[in-house]
């Protein structure tokens, strides 16, 4: 299966945190097949968003930086952000067994089913939903 850059991190979000240990046993797999690689990182200029405790300033990198303005270690703000224009083709293949296929499955269809299902997820639903129930 083809993923996007950003279908991927969607995923990887909203996978379940807790389970039996054959479940988090998937998981854990699944999450490093959907993981990124150095080339990947370097490619898109995958950076995250760090928020200074003590002053509030922010900054964009990919490791966690000191404050300019007063030397504190700042915090990780939970967002990502890397280069649209050169992800934008960049997809990656997936592939995925019965298992872990059924595990992303059920994810969505609870995501849908509670009406927790958001517009950012919609690719992700017809991909492993729409079009599973097409064959």
């Amino acid at each position: 299966m083809q993923l996007t850059i950003a279908e991927r991190i969607i995923l990887m979000n909203v996978l379940p945190k807790e389970g039996d240990f054959i479940t988090l046993k998937l998981m854990r797999k699944l999450r490093e097949t959907l993981s990124f690689t150095d080339n990947e990182i370097d490619t898109i200029g995958f950076k995250y968003e760090w928020k200074c405790p003590k002053c509030g300033s922010g900054e964009l990198s990919l490791i966690m930086p000191k404050c300019s303005p007063c030397g504190t270690w700042m915090k990780s703000s939970g967002t990502v952000s890397w280069d649209e224009a050169k992800a934008r083709d960049m997809v990656k293949d997936i592939h995925l067994g019965d298992s872990m296929f059924a595990l992303c499955v059920n994810t969505l269809k609870k995501l849908s089913d509670t009406k927790k299902l958001t517009e950012q997820h919609m690719s992700l639903y017809e991909k492993f939903i729409v079009a599973d129930e097409g064959e």
